[in-house]
């Protein structure tokens, strides 16, 4: 359908690029020989969310939260795979919030496996394809170090903001230590650190903000 396209005469490796939207994006399913299906986009309906006392539960909430905010800001969402499977919010499992199933062709390169474990990503997309502008570590106890070095394996041509969501003080005082110390002195303005509380008090003002654009009527960023 693509081929003949005036595009195509200006765009080489136009099929290279029509591979690598279809193994990026989760709408397209894939049935071997390189043939996909097209996917009906069923979009899902959240509600208001609080987190609890259970903290492997809150780890799920708090990327629920995340691919939802991030969705409703209009851009594409990324979990870890597994987390997708076994993560669940709001009684379904993470992989029907997300938008990304793979981003190996984003980030091609030696830091690929720990960046793919980052909890939440949010990609824009250009031109030249999706590229991304936030990221997310759901941290508590002493993993703070874990979330920050995460972080910093992705590529320092993209411009991106790091935030690490965590539920205490504790975690906060850790953070400002480490913000201090090598190597993450050098990206300081980079990183951010906020509590549960305030992601789910954007959570749940975000949502009812977007029933009212709904009926406004104002479509939703990009799509």
């Amino acid at each position: 359908m693509v081929e003949g396209h005036p595009k195509t005469k200006t765009n080489p490796t136009w099929q290279a690029t029509i591979r690598r939207v279809v193994r990026q994006y989760k709408i397209f399913e894939p049935l071997g020989k390189g043939v996909y299906k097209l996917l009906e986009e069923k979009p899902l309906k959240t509600h208001s969310q609080k987190f609890t006392e259970e903290s492997e539960i809150n780890h799920g909430i708090a990327q629920g939260m995340l691919v939802t905010l991030g969705k409703i800001y209009g851009y594409e969402t990324y979990a870890p795979s597994h987390d997708q499977t076994i993560r669940d919010f709001q009684g379904k499992p993470l992989r029907d919030y997300v938008t990304v199933s793979d981003c190996t062709d984003i980030f091609r390169g030696p830091n690929l496996t720990k960046i793919r474990e980052i909890d939440a990503l949010w990609f824009d997309e250009d031109d030249y394809g999706l590229f991304p502008v936030y990221a997310f570590e759901v941290e508590e106890t002493t993993r703070v170090k874990s979330g920050l070095d995460r972080l910093l394996k992705i590529p320092r041509r993209f411009t991106v903001r790091f935030y690490i969501i965590s539920p205490t003080e504790k975690e906060r005082s850790l953070f400002e230590q480490y913000e201090n110390q090598t190597p993450f002195r050098e990206y300081k303005d980079n990183f951010l650190f906020r509590f549960y509380k305030e992601l789910e008090e954007l959570y749940n003002s975000a949502l009812i903000h977007n029933d009212h654009r709904e009926q406004f009527g104002i479509v939703e960023r990009g799509r």
